[in-house]
């Protein structure tokens, strides 16, 4: 398991009319936030990495115990993740048996964390991010609103990810 600290980074700012404006571009490191980022990897040599055949599988890093799916971690395997990848879990007051996915270092990020499992030349990257809304005051058109969060945390990166078997399959949704 390889730690990816820089990568390079297209930053977008969503316009009235849909169209997409970069807002700035360049490499950057993890443990930042980004507005609305386009991640791309870059090599030994120091280029970026074509992702023409980029595979991306997506899965909230949550507990659900009131739903007897694939669809969640159970929370052994939250807890393993947490662990391995150092963030940090708490079980909602409400709920019993329902964790989240949490950074304790900056309480504007509300919501649980995304795993994201990259297949990409060949190899395999693990991507945790936390998304939030820049200003919860700004207005915001349907439109956009619809594209979620426009700022986003960028956790952590890491080459040939140490996960279990059965963590793959649930992030890759198979049965």
């Amino acid at each position: 398991m390889k730690v990816i600290e820089k990568f390079y980074c297209i930053q977008t700012e969503k316009l009235g009319d849909g169209s997409e404006k970069i807002i700035e571009e360049g490499i950057v490191g993890i443990k930042q936030e980004l507005i609305r980022p386009y991640i791309r990897f870059i090599n030994e040599n120091g280029n970026i990495i074509s992702s023409q055949n980029r595979i991306i599988h997506r899965k909230r890093l949550i507990v659900n115990p009131f739903v007897n799916t694939n669809e969640y971690f159970n929370k052994e395997e939250l807890f393993f993740l947490s662990k391995t990848y150092q963030f940090d879990i708490s079980e909602d007051f409400e709920y019993e048996g329902y964790y989240n996915s949490m950074l304790k270092n900056n309480p504007l990020y509300k919501k649980s964390g995304d795993l994201i499992l990259i297949e990409d030349n060949e190899k395999e990257y693990l991507l945790i991010e936390f998304n939030r809304w820049g200003s919860e005051s700004q207005p915001r058109s349907a439109g956009e609103d619809s594209l979620g969060e426009d700022t986003t945390y960028i956790h952590g990166i890491w080459e040939d990810p140490l996960l279990t078997d059965e963590i793959i399959s649930k992030i890759k949704d198979q049965k």
